[in-house]
């Protein structure tokens, strides 16, 4: 194995917090494009296992970023990925109008505009919080919260349950020749087209995104097996993230799972058994195949990417387009 690939897997590293926005005895990670090989953009995840006041932890403060945000909201019921396990109340808007909702959701931040802070109540399980941030570097300012009585509900439409987009199950299901289902809450299971693939899995688009240009999906996974082909390298032409985490705070540097993941048409192997961020950091880096070896308990996954997420291709190896 030449290593040629080796920077671009990064561990994560629960102890590096936000100051200001959540508590330093959060589990929680922060990569910013520094640290992410030039990725476009930054992420941070973090793990609640307690009712907490958070994002910014001062509750008569408001924060604004120079760019858009995505804030999502996952339970860690392996069961139902919808499952969030807590009421999270956030307040959007100089107004600081108030949103509460009890599904695994996200909260789209829009460039400049005044948000939080973020309450979670009712806390059943632990959730797992993360932010996909469209630029290179984490900013924030705060400034004093206006307080009013009314709300307009002029910001609700920036706060939505997980549900695939469309376009992202039609690309599916191109691929698939129909093998992956979808339910009426909008989960699709790709585990017919693939052994190793999610068994639960919702992904959504810019189109549902209200203008922020980027790409998610967060997955549960519990199967040895192959996702995409071993045969050719994947490329497409947008930057990645991925990102392969523990349901489990209580063990949150253990993955539960093995998994090779294969890196350039050179077919470099390597080996992930802990919670891992892999960068894609430019386009048409060949990778894949990701190949689950072995799984003792079901872990979450997840992608992200700059605009609409394509699956674009596969190269066959020996030509390097890196």
């Amino acid at each position: 194995m030449g290593g040629k690939y080796r920077n671009f897997i990064k561990p994560l590293n629960f102890k590096k917090s936000l100051e200001k926005l959540v508590p330093e005895n959060v589990p929680f990670c922060k990569l910013e494009s520094e640290e992410l090989e030039g990725y476009p953009g930054c992420f941070c995840v973090g793990y609640f296992s307690k009712e907490i006041l958070f994002h910014p932890t001062n509750g008569e403060l408001l924060v604004v970023h120079p760019y858009d945000e995505l804030l999502i909201f996952a339970g860690s019921n392996p069961q139902d990925i919808l499952d969030l396990g807590a009421k999270i109340i956030v307040f959007l808007g100089e107004e600081r109008e108030k949103y509460v909702f009890s599904e695994s959701s996200v909260v789209i931040i829009p460039k400049g505009m005044p948000h939080g802070p973020i309450k979670i109540e009712s806390l059943k399980r632990p959730i797992i919080h993360f932010s996909i941030i469209c630029d290179v570097r984490i900013q924030y300012d705060f400034f004093s919260a206006r307080k009013t009585s009314e709300k307009s509900g002029q910001y609700k439409k920036f706060v939505k349950r997980l549900t695939t987009s469309k376009s992202a199950y039609e690309g599916y299901i191109s691929l698939s020749t129909g093998k992956v289902k979808i339910d009426e809450r909008g989960v699709m299971d790709l585990s017919e087209t693939g052994p190793g693939e999610a068994y639960q899995i919702i992904q959504m688009h810019p189109e549902d995104l209200e203008g922020v240009d980027t790409s998610f999906s967060w997955e549960f996974c519990r199967t040895p097996g192959v996702w995409m082909s071993t045969r050719y390298a994947h490329v497409h032409p947008e930057p990645e993230l991925l990102v392969a985490l523990s349901l489990d705070v209580n063990d949150l540097n253990n993955l539960g799972a093995s998994l090779e993941f294969w890196f350039g048409t050179e077919r470099e192997v390597y080996v992930i058994d802990k919670p891992s961020l892999i960068t894609i950091p430019r386009p048409w880096i060949p990778h894949t195949p990701l190949i689950t070896q072995r799984v003792e308990r079901p872990f979450g996954f997840i992608l992200t990417c700059p605009g609409v997420y394509t699956r674009a291709a596969y190269v066959e190896t020996g030509y390097d387009v890196f």
